[in-house]
């Protein structure tokens, strides 16, 4: 039988030599964009770990490690054995496994894979959304980098990579996650919510979606329809969450939080988005590009479905209405942005041999940015009174009943906690009874019943803010004595 040899047509699936050709060309603008923003995530991550909250995280993971799972207070003598869901367990096992095998520059790396995840998914998310690639850029830009002012070393990060997942499985229907929902969210959904409270916002997002479909089609439910698929995953994901060592009470904490509204008040990520800080001008810049997006889509004759309208009324407002959620909205509305930019003619990738000079230029650079970070310190608490902390242990104070700020507790809690030190509280604030919480915030702002709650804690150390209204009453008091002073930091001992 013969053989005719042809070319082949345009737009005609290549030949195996012609795929191995297209393997060796140089990288296109594609792939450097990916590099580029893995890179910038990947050197976000990199930075010393000094966050409050980390501090009592990593310690937390390593005692699971050494002896179980805690389900009652370890770390104070307020609220000892009061009843705690570690809702973050999982996150925490990884930080200590990562400190385990490399130290504190394991977490380092750790967390710089989940930031070089959340930049470059996000991009790869946006990109195939709007088919261009400079609008996909700046798309991704404004969404990552209004998400990157809440980034740290906190679990957070393990929620926005889940989070990251999530909007892969359903805002691209087509990709290896969004075709079998039943399967993928499941397994994101349960991964995240042993990580961290954030699920809920996912699963919020989900729904909106859901009930965004279900009003665009006027009401219709399709049998076999894809919703369907993603509201039985959903289903199955918060069913399958309730597997783990705290059960059903990590479904709840976050309701469980939400209910200490008065408390969460006076906690910084927990107030209003103010535009005199940095993550508000970051997300009020990108809330209008956002606006623009949407008005410039509509001048063209495309006008937002309800699902989109849906979504973004009601994340803008999470954003506002609390600055921890800063982290999640941007991401979550980065697909409505792109989908208002979209182009319907991409333009083609371009491969010009420069592209490896540029290519290798970014890892080398993510390969010096690793070195360094090797190098230097894996802790930087320059912001934590190092200083009186040591002359406290030099004059055999520790064990003794401490009060101190609830962000300083988390490095005395990483350093000598539970064993050596227990603390007045730290800052988990959905553990702590409320009565408990109400006198520390008392003592915070300097109430004149200060010294009065001190003496029925029976406190026995004071290490506080120097210059703050309890400085002055226990150095007015004949019955305390200040063993240290600095410019940030006085420690006083009683008698």
């Amino acid at each position: 039988m013969a053989v005719t040899l042809r070319s082949s047509p345009a737009g005609a699936t290549p030949s195996a030599d012609e795929q191995r050709a297209g393997r060796r060309r140089a990288p296109g603008f594609v792939t450097l964009f990916s590099v580029a923003f893995a890179v910038g995530g990947w050197r976000a991550g990199l930075s010393p770990l000094s966050d409050n909250s980390f501090l009592w995280h990593l310690r937390t993971g390593r005692w699971i490690l050494d002896h179980g799972f805690p389900h009652g207070d370890i770390y104070s003598y307020t609220a000892p054995g009061t009843p705690w869901v570690v809702q973050s367990w999982l996150a925490e096992i990884a930080y200590a496994i990562a400190e385990k095998a490399l130290g504190g520059f394991g977490i380092r790396l750790l967390v710089g894979v989940l930031a070089a995840t959340i930049a470059c998914g996000s991009f790869r998310l946006v990109l195939g959304l709007t088919q261009d690639r400079i609008r996909a850029v700046g798309v991704a830009l404004a969404g990552v980098g209004a998400s990157f002012t809440l980034w740290s070393e906190r679990p957070l990060l393990f929620g926005l990579v889940g989070l990251i997942a999530l909007l892969w499985i359903v805002e691209v229907p087509e990709s290896r996650l969004g075709r079998r929902p039943l399967v993928a969210i499941p397994i994101v959904v349960w991964l995240w919510a042993q990580c961290h409270g954030s699920f809920a916002l996912g699963a919020g997002y989900l729904g909106l979606h859901l009930v965004g479909r279900f009003l665009d089609d006027r009401g219709v439910v399709r049998p076999g329809s894809r919703e369907r698929s993603l509201a039985g995953g959903l289903a199955l994901g918060l069913a399958a969450a309730v597997v783990n060592p705290y059960g059903w009470r990590i479904l709840w904490f976050p309701v469980h939080l939400l209910g200490r509204g008065e408390v969460l008040s006076g906690v910084v990520e927990w107030r209003r988005l103010s535009l005199s800080e940095p993550d508000g001008v970051a997300f009020a810049a990108f809330a209008m590009l956002l606006a623009g997006a949407v008005a410039w889509s509509w001048w063209r004759g495309t006008r937002p479905c309800r699902r989109d309208v849906l979504v973004a009324v009601a994340f803008l407002l999470l954003a506002v209405w609390a600055r921890r959620n800063v982290g999640v909205a941007p991401l979550v509305l980065l697909p409505i942005m792109a989908r208002a930019v979209r182009v319907e003619a991409p333009a083609p990738d371009s491969h010009p041999s420069f592209h490896r000079l540029v290519l290798a230029g970014m890892l080398s650079l993510a390969v010096l940015w690793t070195g360094m970070a090797a190098s230097e310190p894996a802790f930087d608490l320059e912001s934590y009174p190092v200083a009186a902390l040591q002359e406290m242990r030099a004059q055999n104070l520790l064990g003794r009943r401490l009060l101190t700020d609830d962000g300083w507790a988390g490095v005395v809690i990483e350093a000598w906690g539970p064993e050596e030190q227990l603390v007045f509280v730290d800052d988990r604030f959905d553990m702590y009874p409320l009565a408990v919480l109400d006198d520390f915030i008392a003592l915070d702002g300097g109430s004149p019943d200060s010294l009065s709650i001190i003496d029925r804690y029976e406190v026995d150390v004071v290490l506080w803010p120097a210059d703050e209204p309890l400085d002055t009453m226990l150095a007015a008091d004949p019955d305390w004595r200040q063993i240290y002073a600095d410019a940030d930091a006085v420690v006083y001992v009683r008698g």
